[in-house]
């Protein structure tokens, strides 16, 4: 409570924590119950302390200042893989080269530097081969001391930041990220990881990646992308949809949608499509009648994502944007973000359905 400019005592720190959590809870529950048809997105929020230490996180977060650290597999004084082959070219690889793990049984090791205690967004890149491994396994070490382990398929979701997930870490600088050698089938692969401070921040640019191409529209003088593959495209609806990443939450209709200022699901996703020359109703239910109808099993990115949270039998509530390794971007109503985020598919309830928009 520092930006309060007074010294409480911890009791009644922690009372009128609690308190601002609860008047905040409820305000949201009313405000889902009453708009459930526009869109709004609800899901199932934490209790007693776990609320109380994401409220005090969210907080903690937007005092300081952004940060990201990028790490190559080129920079030998921050990356260590004994027994891992260098040098592996292709044109979708983080600076053009990655290392694979051929023989080798020790991990490939990435260091970064958190400069402060508390949450950090990883990202990793790797150029995706039908050769790769379809199981990598990324461990990540946290501020508990012990360290968390994810799994990718390295076959796919290439050629960009992919989000790994969020991780409390303390302040320092070592060897946090891990590759392990073994894992599914292929090649494992260590390209380059990304840091990121705080929740819904979005990954360092990435243009060392082959650029899309755009024009700029006469009438709204934004730029409309054009691509000139299927690959490609999906890439740059991604990059598009992370360029809104902390946008402020906000109800339309009644009010309206509007770019990177306030933005609820279908507003974000109409946005995003619109900068490729698709015109979507800022409405879930509306934009379902759009694309073509895709299995959960075969999602990729840029395909939108529906749910009916309150139960099939009621109207679709929400739409999100695939964006790679089972994270979606959205708009997000749930009381600890109240913008747009990336976040695990698997944490919202009710998913409905997906749909797929040619874009060229």
């Amino acid at each position: 409570m520092r930006r309060l400019g007074l010294i409480l005592p911890v009791a009644v720190l922690a009372t009128l924590l609690v308190s601002i959590a609860t008047l905040a809870a409820g305000a949201e529950t009313s405000s889902s119950q009453t708009s459930v048809s526009q869109g709004t997105f609800t899901q199932a929020r934490p209790s007693g302390s776990e609320e109380l230490a994401v409220a005090q996180d969210m907080a903690d977060e937007e005092s300081l200042p952004e940060y990201s650290q990028v790490v190559d597999n080129a920079q030998s004084r921050r990356f260590d893989a004994p027994g891992w082959k260098q040098g592996g070219s292709d044109s979708w690889a983080h600076g053009g080269d990655y290392a694979s793990s051929g023989a080798s049984t020790s991990n490939a090791r990435f260091k970064l530097n958190a400069p402060t205690n508390g949450d950090y967004v990883l990202y990793a890149w790797w150029p995706a081969r039908a050769v790769n491994s379809n199981a990598a396994r990324f461990g990540v070490k946290t501020a508990a001391g012990d360290t968390r382990w994810v799994e990718v398929d390295q076959t796919r979701d290439g050629g960009m930041w992919v989000k790994l997930g969020t991780y409390q870490m303390k302040a320092g600088d070592d060897y946090v990220v891990l590759v392990s050698p073994e894992g599914g089938s292929g090649e494992v692969i260590a390209d380059a990881v990304a840091l990121v401070r705080g929740i819904a921040s979005p990954p360092p640019a990435d243009d060392v990646a082959p650029a899309e191409s755009g024009s700029t529209s006469a009438s709204s003088g934004e730029t409309v992308y054009t691509t000139s593959d299927v690959s490609s495209d999906r890439r740059a609806l991604v990059r598009q949809g992370r360029r809104h990443l902390g946008t402020p939450y906000r109800l339309s209709p009644p009010y309206p949608c509007k770019a990177y200022e306030k933005e609820d699901c279908s507003c974000f996703t109409k946005l995003v499509f619109r900068r490729f020359g698709k015109t979507l109703p800022d409405s879930p239910i509306k934009q379902y009648n759009y694309g073509r109808k895709i299995a959960k099993a075969n999602l990729k990115r840029g395909d939108l994502v529906f749910f009916k949270e309150s139960g099939l039998s009621n109207p679709i509530t929400h739409v999100g944007m695939y964006s790679g390794n089972g994270y979606i971007l959205h708009a997000s109503n749930y009381y600890a973000y109240k913008k747009v985020v990336e976040s695990k598919m698997r944490y919202l309830t009710g998913y409905y359905g997906a749909k797929r928009l040619r874009i060229n």
